[in-house]
């Protein structure tokens, strides 16, 4: 199956190259210390459909995808820990929310409501 923008399914990564990986990612110009990413390309008719695998302390936490060239993902899904699989997909880019107490990081939050999850730093 071709996959297109409103196709929205969780890509094989069977399917797909891998292109690099990116530690640390950043967030909002803000470093994520141990959140790293490793990124897919694969070419569609005349366009590059890239899927980001994240990971924080050695476990995948979520997926984006999208098109290169883009300035925001197409589609994105959350690991789901509980079933190992995943909760998604949903529209758009992962809803990530950086946790502070006055100024220091001190992790992340994925998801909303009953999908949210606190990744915490050492």
């Amino acid at each position: 199956m071709a996959y297109t923008e409103e196709i929205g399914e969780i890509p094989h990564l069977a399917d797909f190259t891998f292109h690099k990986t990116l530690s640390d990612i950043d967030f909002e110009s803000t470093p994520i210390p141990g959140l790293v990413a490793d990124f897919y390309r694969r070419p569609v008719g005349d366009r590059l459909l890239s899927v980001g695998v994240y990971r924080f302390g050695g476990a995948e936490t979520h997926r984006a995808w999208g098109w290169v060239g883009e300035p925001h993902c197409s589609w994105h899904a959350y690991v789901n820990p509980a079933t190992g699989g995943f909760d998604g997909p949903f529209q758009g880019c992962p809803d990530l929310r950086l946790l502070r107490d006055r100024g220091p990081l001190l992790g992340f939050e994925l998801g909303s409501g009953g999908l949210a999850r606190r990744f915490l730093l050492d």
